[in-house]
C-alpha cells in the first residue's frame, strides 16, 4: 500500500477510535457491555486490514446493536460504519468540514454550465454523520442524543 492510502487508512481507523470513545461515554451511565471484536476488511484500494467492530449489550447482555465497520474509501466520505440492530440498519459517515465538493459540467453545442455544490448539507464540523434524505443530501452530526435515537431506530431498544 502505498504512503496516501496508508495515511487515508489510519486516519479511518483513528476516526473509528474516537466515534467508539464517544459511544462508549453515552453508554456509561446505563450499564450496558460493550465488546469490541478485530474483523478483517478488503477494499480493492488497500487490500484487507483489521479494524474493530463494537457490540452493545444491555445489562441482561442482550444484544442490542453493533457498529460494523465497512470502508475507508467511500464516495463523499471518510469512511463509513453501519449501525446493525434486529430491525434495521443505519449508515453513518465520516465527514470533513465544509463537506466534499461534487462539480458537474454539461456541454451542448454552444451552450455550456458547470455547476459545484456540496454533496451533502449541514456539515459544519468535521466529524460522524448520519444522512436522513439521500437524495437530499441533509446530513447530521452524530451526537448522543441522535445515537439513542437511531439505536431505538434499529433494534427498538430504549435506553
Amino acid at each position: 500500500m502505498n504512503e496516501e492510502r496508508s495515511i487515508i487508512l489510519d486516519r479511518y481507523l483513528k476516526n473509528i477510535d474516537t466515534l467508539y470513545n464517544n459511544i462508549r461515554s453515552w453508554l456509561s451511565p446505563y450499564g450496558s457491555f460493550i465488546i469490541q471484536e478485530e474483523i478483517e476488511i478488503t477494499e480493492e484500494v488497500s487490500g484487507t486490514y483489521k479494524a474493530n467492530k463494537l457490540i452493545i449489550k444491555d445489562d441482561k447482555k442482550e444484544v442490542v446493536a453493533s457498529i460494523m465497520p465497512v470502508g475507508a474509501w467511500v464516495i463523499g466520505a471518510n469512511g463509513r460504519v453501519d449501525l446493525i440492530g434486529k430491525l434495521d440498519k443505519v449508515i453513518i459517515v465520516n465527514l470533513e468540514k465544509d463537506g466534499t465538493l461534487l462539480s458537474t459540467s454539461v456541454q451542448a453545442g454552444d451552450y455550456q454550465e458547470a455547476v459545484t455544490r456540496q454533496f451533502y448539507k449541514g456539515i459544519d464540523i468535521s466529524g460522524w454523520y448520519w444522512i436522513e434524505d439521500k437524495r437530499r443530501g441533509k446530513a447530521h452530526l452524530l451526537d448522543k442524543e441522535l445515537f439513542f435515537e437511531l439505536i431505538s431506530e434499529v433494534s427498538d431498544y430504549e435506553f
